[in-house]
């Protein structure tokens, strides 16, 4: 397995804030050693370390022969993969750069496949492509599944935001402070969200974000650093509900997924995948217009009967996305 993004490892996971597509290329890897394979990853590390089964190693290492080989985002990569290996293609983001020339020229005539994580996302793919696509959706990391649940009694009105700020924080930061805050007045919004968690791409932008909801000065919203995924979920099992506004460039979602998967019901707008996430009507609702998303914010915040019914069916219906199923399906594809 490779990425060549970010400087990451198994135990970062554990000891630091990271970013869905790294915990992805983490709890992957790790299922894969969970069902007894030899599993070598390799990022920008620079110091090799075995953990949890998966031998971590530096992108510039080289690795001779395997059966498998998955290469996450970056098609150049394919070009290192032993010859007679499976070839995987890992993607994450929306689709269309894979036309630009330098990518169309390696993949044409290529024997690989591309792994995209919902119909969303394969939709972004080219058309001369799709034919050597799979869906399989993301996983959730096995340590969501010993935490806590929401609990069967609705809590007091706290909204937590868990995702990159630039995707619709000043959007959701707007409406809260014009409408629903005088609408609830004791509701609060949490913010876990800042550069760490992507190893420090785009400090700049996403920092100013920040600091113009600071100063605000808004009481009823705090902003925090990021925190490890163990105190975030405890934090997103404590909270009312997840109101998101989604982003073109999001293919999956893990924020919202790891949100359902604890219990906490979503509202969110039909943009990017989000609509694939929520289960409209049942595990929180999908809506269009800013006008009708406030006023089922407002609802979910205050309606104790609606707020059950949607924490019920997370749980029934949003906790099926173990990596190790995961992982078995990608085996399957060497069959």
């Amino acid at each position: 397995m490779m990425d060549q993004d970010s400087e990451f490892n198994g135990e970062t996971a554990r000891v630091s804030p990271l970013g869905g597509t790294e915990s992805a290329f983490v709890s992957l890897a790790e299922a894969f050693a969970k069902l007894g394979h030899n599993v070598v990853a390799m990022t920008k590390i620079t110091k090799d370390l075995v953990y949890e089964g998966v031998h971590w190693k530096s992108i510039n290492s080289s690795i001779n022969k395997c059966d498998l080989s998955i290469v996450n985002r970056a098609p150049e990569l394919l070009d290192r993969i032993p010859t007679a290996s499976k070839s995987i293609l890992w993607l994450h983001n929306p689709a269309n750069y894979l036309s630009k020339l330098r990518n169309f020229r390696r993949l044409f005539f290529k024997r690989i496949t591309v792994i995209c994580s919902g119909k969303y996302h394969f939709d972004t793919l080219p058309s001369w492509i799709k034919s050597r696509a799979v869906i399989l959706p993301l996983g959730i990391t096995d340590e969501l599944f010993l935490c806590e649940t929401t609990p069967e009694k609705a809590p007091d009105p706290e909204v937590i935001f868990t995702s990159n700020p630039e995707r619709g924080l000043a959007w959701l930061v707007d409406i809260w402070h014009n409408k629903i805050i005088t609408a609830v007045p004791d509701a609060k919004l949490n913010i876990y969200a800042g550069s760490k968690t992507y190893g420090g791409r785009h400090e700049d932008l996403m920092t100013n974000i920040l600091n113009d909801i600071t100063n605000l000065k808004e009481e009823s919203i705090k902003v925090f650093e990021p925190i490890e995924k163990k105190y975030l979920f405890k934090k997103i099992s404590e909270s009312r509900a997840m109101l998101y506004l989604g982003d073109k460039g999001e293919t999956f979602c893990l924020a919202v997924a790891e949100a359902q998967a604890l219990g906490l019901p979503c509202i969110v707008k039909p943009i990017g995948c989000l609509a694939e996430r929520v289960k409209h009507n049942l595990t929180g609702e999908v809506i269009m217009d800013d006008t009708s998303f406030v006023n089922s914010a407002i609802n979910i915040l205050t309606n104790d009967k609606d707020w059950s019914f949607y924490r019920d069916n997370c749980i029934k219906l949003q906790r099926d996305f173990k990596w190790e199923n995961i992982a078995k399906k990608y085996l399957n594809l060497m069959n």
